[in-house]
């Protein structure tokens, strides 16, 4: 049974006796909501769950605003739970205006949580605390924090799994995040020793987590009986141009008590996500069951859907039962609609005693806009039109238009809205306004089928499902280039052909003849400015002259485009130009013994297949084919000459337009070499720190990617992130062994370079480090008497040491000794005044530096040393 056990904050610190009797926070959140009208100003909420029998009890409670300032807010609202439930629901409301942007962390706390909450050390004495962060900014937009429709206020039974959904809704239609945080104390800082309930029996195998989309809280299984309390973080994210930004988040602190019982939870059965369109009726069933023969499920729903201001939805519940079953409906508005679903979260409570369990089952619901409707597209001389009947939902912010060349059947699957990418539409532009209807698109050729698909999208970023699908060619009132080839290659006696079509569509009522044309030239692949040629006058709009040779030209450093007008009225007034096209430019990229071929056009037909041709000594002989612009030539001779060209093959998508159009590059050479590093060698190492020895072994290239790796760059830093000094070479492509010290440090990281026999170094091999395992150990006693044995004071054999700061003193305190050395060598006399020192305990304190990967460890070693020349030590 749920306890709901709430209790106001403490304003005195009182004494012990009476601690249990006005301590009584259990729970509690800060919520806002932006104003309106005012950016700037929020309205904020803070509620707490508290005790109603305790004394302690709070008719205001101070906010932080986040901004340097803070205020008193007053107790709005107070609702007692029924009996025998002894706990109220507090509301404190107040509001406060921001002077600008900014991120602003809300706070409230008190003095006392309620006593003994297993998870938080002397919780009595413990400081309530929670946070809300709050954004004002353009990104934002104005926000209203998430609020959460269940309460915090929990009951779990001993040994069985534990569910909890907090049911957050946030009517901006952010995107939300869950995480569990450590409860807060005084000044919102970390309560000392806090744990999370699974830590507090260390024996126990129980998991505690949170599900980081849906927010629900699983605990598998409560061990211990108790109160304890957790909390976590609801971030919420924003979709802004593309992008996700987090606009605010709030901490809930909630309580659970835990208590014994023999009750299995009931199972709700699963359901899917779903989508529905607006202004459309939105039905299904909902079931659970408990193992419990003898339990009944009492089915509830919670969620933004049930709390809706406009046409909310609604649960029918079965009577409790064993199965049980209820149904869930809504009537969907255009209001609804918005880019983030909503979430209903279903609840299945039992009706064990003295705890009552329950299961949850989250269920996403998008509401998505229906497809605008009669899409047109229709040819207007040198632009496309679209007209469509505007959408049912006027909440729309306008509509998206996509485009492709040619069609694409597609109908969009359930939830699947937009048009996506897949289908090779392309975003072309945005209109603004839900009850436009038109658009223009002016960025089109001749002979091209255009293919076009609307969406209407709404202010969040939501998109409705796609129209249908309208397609339509420009009439062909202008003249259409089919054929730009190059003749013949050279820098300048170079030769293209132009020819093209008439203008078969043209209203010769209005644009009566006779008739000429115009072509015009430029350099590279779009502007052709230059006027090289222009017919004779003919009666009849299908003119005879329709083909050129142009020539003497520049064809092999770079490609030429054209374009042809067309006149009227013999040959004196424009009527309009076609579509720039191009010729094709073939570049030859030499490698090791092969050439990449690759080539461009900018042409208003579509190429589509283009067959590749290479000179044999007397001819032009096909090679290959290819359907994408590329082709790599393999299997050559490096040093020699070889000479290509490209035949391109295309078409209108115009069927009337003849086809198919067939066009050759300028001849291309290139002389194979070999520019192809190895790939990097696969690196492993064998690090033995205690030896010490780095051992690297790496593979040969010439097995897997290369047949002429030659030798091999060993490559070395002695620190993370450092730079790499080469500390060796191998000769020979089988020579892939190398053994390292860098002094007596195997601290270090190593990778390998492969070189091939013209000089081509690979890429790094993978990095890979070793690190130092350093043992200093001193002795405590030593006999320096000249007898060749234990003379010295020095260290057990060490490693990985880089310097010591050792001091040692007398009895009195005083330096006899001082080394950074960490062989130290002392040999029992006084370092400054050069006398043998007594017989005795002497005292020493280290600082040992040691020589690791990620940085240097220093470690403090202090300790006694015995010098004895005699049998009889004394204290010195």
């Amino acid at each position: 049974m749920h306890r709901l056990l709430r209790v106001l904050f403490a304003l005195l610190l009182i004494a012990s006796s009476a601690a249990a009797w006005a301590t009584h926070n259990r729970a509690g959140e800060i919520v806002y909501c932006v104003d309106p009208d005012n950016p700037l100003l929020y309205h904020v909420q803070i509620i707490t769950h508290t005790k109603t029998s305790a004394p302690a009890d709070r008719n205001e409670l101070y906010i932080n605003w986040g901004d340097g300032t803070g205020d008193t807010l007053p107790r709005t609202e107070i609702l007692p739970l029924p009996a025998p439930f002894d706990a109220q629901r507090n509301l404190y409301e107040g509001s406060h205006l921001y002077s600008g942007s900014g991120e602003f962390i809300l706070s409230f706390e008190d003095q006392n949580r309620n006593e003994g909450v297993l998870n938080i050390p002397n919780s009595v004495n413990q400081t309530f605390c929670v946070k809300t962060m709050l954004k004002i900014g353009p990104l934002t937009g104005g926000n209203c924090s998430v609020r959460f429709l269940n309460s915090p206020l929990q009951d779990a039974c001993q040994f069985q799994l534990w569910a909890h959904n907090s049911v957050a809704f946030d009517q901006d239609g952010d995107s939300l995040s869950y995480e569990l945080l450590e409860c807060s104390g005084m000044g919102c800082g970390n309560i000392p020793g806090y744990v999370f309930p699974e830590e507090v029996d260390t024996n126990a195998p129980d998991i505690f987590q949170i599900d980081a989309t849906i927010g629900t809280l699983f605990w598998d299984a409560p061990q211990l009986m108790g109160e304890y309390n957790i909390a976590f973080r609801v971030r919420e994210w924003r979709k802004v141009f593309g992008a996700w930004y987090e606009v605010g988040w709030v901490t809930r602190d909630m309580q659970i008590t835990v208590g014994s019982c023999d009750n299995e939870p009931p199972v709700m059965d699963p359901l899917p996500d779903t989508c529905v369109v607006a202004e459309t009726f939105l039905t299904f069933d909902v079931s659970a069951s408990d193992p419990d023969a003898a339990q009944n499920v009492t089915l509830s729903a919670l969620g933004g859907p049930m709390v809706l201001n406009e046409s909310p939805a609604s649960f029918l519940p079965d009577p409790p039962d064993n199965p049980v079953s209820g149904t869930f409906n809504w009537q969907t508005v255009c209001g609804h609609v918005r880019l983030q679903p909503y979430t209903v979260v279903f609840r299945a409570s039992d009706n064990g005693q003295p705890v009552i369990l329950e299961d949850y089952e989250p269920v996403n619901i998008t509401v998505v806009a229906p497809e605008p409707e009669n899409l047109v597209a229709s040819p207007n001389v040198e632009v496309i039109d679209l007209t469509w009947t505007p959408s049912i939902c006027t909440n729309a912010a306008g509509y998206r238009i996509y485009r492709r060349i040619g069609p694409f059947p597609f109908t969009p699957s359930h939830c699947e809205t937009g048009v996506p990418a897949y289908t090779g539409y392309v975003f072309l532009d945005t209109v603004q306004g839900a009850g436009t209807s038109s658009f223009t698109d002016e960025n089109v050729l001749f002979g091209v089928e255009y293919c076009y698909r609307i969406t209407a999208y709404f202010g969040d970023g939501a998109e409705s499902y796609s129209s249908d699908e309208a397609c339509t060619f420009l009439e062909r009132s202008v003249p259409l280039i089919t054929h730009v080839s190059v003749g013949a290659t050279g820098t300048g006696n170079g030769i293209d052909t132009v020819r093209w079509t008439n203008a078969v569509d043209l209203d010769t009522v209005l644009y009566p003849g006779p008739y000429a044309f115009q072509l015009y030239r430029g350099d590279g692949f779009t502007n052709a400015g230059a006027l090289i040629h222009t017919t004779g006058t003919h009666p009849f709009l299908m003119h005879p002259d329709t083909a050129f040779v142009d020539q003497p030209l520049d064809t092999q450093t770079g490609p030429h485009v054209y374009r042809v007008e067309l006149f009227y009225n013999n040959g004196v007034d424009r009527v309009g130009s076609s579509d720039p096209a191009s010729s094709v430019f073939l570049t030859a990229s030499p490698n090791d013994e092969l050439v990449n071929l690759s080539w461009e056009a900018n042409t208003p037909w579509t190429n589509t297949d283009f067959e590749i041709e290479r000179f044999d000594g007397a001819i032009f002989v096909q090679i290959g084919t290819s359907t994408e612009p590329n082709y790599v030539d393999t299997g050559l001779v490096n040093g020699e000459e070889y000479c290509y060209r490209v035949r391109t093959i295309g078409a209108y998508g115009d069927p009337s337009v003849v086809a198919p159009l067939i066009n050759f590059s300028q001849e291309a050479c290139a002389v194979p070499v070999d520019l192809t590093p190895p790939c990097p060698p696969d690196l492993s190492l064998d690090n033995d720190c205690e030896a010490p020895l780095n051992t690297l072994d790496w593979t040969n290239p010439n097995n897997s990617c290369a047949d002429d790796t030659w030798y091999y760059n060993i490559w070395f830093t002695d620190s993370l992130g450092g730079t790499f000094v080469q500390i060796g070479t191998n000769i020979g492509d089988d020579n892939t062994h190398f053994e390292h010290v860098d002094g007596s440090s195997v601290a270090g990281c190593y990778v390998i370079t492969a070189i091939d026999s013209v000089g081509n170094e690979s890429a790094y091999s993978d990095t890979l480090c070793g690190d130092n395992c350093p043992v200093y150990t001193l002795p405590n006693v030593y006999t320096p008497n000249n007898d060749n044995t234990n003379d010295f004071f020095v260290p057990f054999p060490y490693r990985g040491v880089k310097v010591i700061e050792l001091h040692i003193f007398n009895r009195w305190g005083q330096e006899v000794f001082t080394t950074d050395d960490p062989a130290i060598g002392w040999d029992g006399t006084d370092q400054k005044s050069g006398e043998v020192v007594s017989d005795g305990v002497y005292f020493y304190i280290c600082t040992v530096t040691f020589d690791r990967l990620a940085e240097d460890e220093i470690v403090q070693l202090n300790g006694y040393v015995h010098v004895l020349r005699s049998t009889s030590p004394s204290l010195n």
